[in-house]
């Protein structure tokens, strides 16, 4: 269950989430999730889920993969390619829109750049994927406690500190990695690999846009 809710497709939306839970005006928005940003979640989970989804969905059914869940390191190869490439594009594009801000701008390209790094690792041996996924949102969080720290989340008119976000996706991560082990899914130093390398990319991603 904890593989299919973190499922690495689904991070892009998360980071949407939490960053507009932060600061909806970072959006345009008045207040989490109103129209305009309600728009650009939809927008969101149908490039960086469904479509990708789709796509390995197409693969399955022309013989190129055996099965959804990519258990075999070679055939991981055109997947990883196909949404590489997917979410390049999503990115290019909020990079050169004014309605997307420049820090999930930062949180999609450090996910390219996972994405990228997972592909040639993947090359020598397996990595997480999940793995890849939970460190990259941990990372995420971490960013965005270091920017808006004094914001907190207002959920029903309580205010939760971002320190408290921090621990729960490092819980999370945690949680989903112990998961992938119990299914025997993959060793402990494939997830530790792609906790490292969702983790540093975003940081990079980070660098890239802020100091660059």
């Amino acid at each position: 269950m904890l593989s299919g809710l973190f499922h690495p497709l689904l991070v892009p939306t998360y980071m949407f989430l939490l960053l507009v839970a932060v600061n909806p005006y970072l959006f345009g928005s008045n207040n989490f999730l109103d129209t305009r940003s309600a728009i650009t979640l939809l927008m969101i989970f149908l490039y960086t889920f469904v479509i990708p989804l789709v796509s390995v969905v197409l693969m399955l059914a022309l013989g190129m993969i055996s099965s959804l869940m990519i258990d075999d390191r070679m055939e991981r190869i055109g997947p990883l390619l196909l949404v590489m490439v997917l979410y390049f594009w999503v990115y290019y594009n909020f990079s050169q829109s004014n309605d997307i801000p420049t820090i999930f701008s930062s949180y999609m390209l450090g996910i390219v750049m996972a994405l990228g790094a997972s592909f040639v690792i993947n090359v020598a041996d397996k990595i997480s994927l999940h793995a890849v996924g939970m460190g990259g949102l941990v990372g995420m969080a971490m960013i965005t406690m270091a920017i808006f720290g004094a914001n907190g989340i207002q959920i029903s008119g309580l205010t939760f500190s971002l320190g408290l976000l921090v621990l729960l996706t490092v819980i999370l991560a945690g949680l989903v990695g112990s998961a992938r082990l119990a299914l025997k899914a993959h060793a402990p130093g494939q997830l530790y690999v792609g906790y490292a390398v969702g983790f540093i990319a975003q940081l990079a991603a980070l660098l890239y846009y802020f100091q660059g």
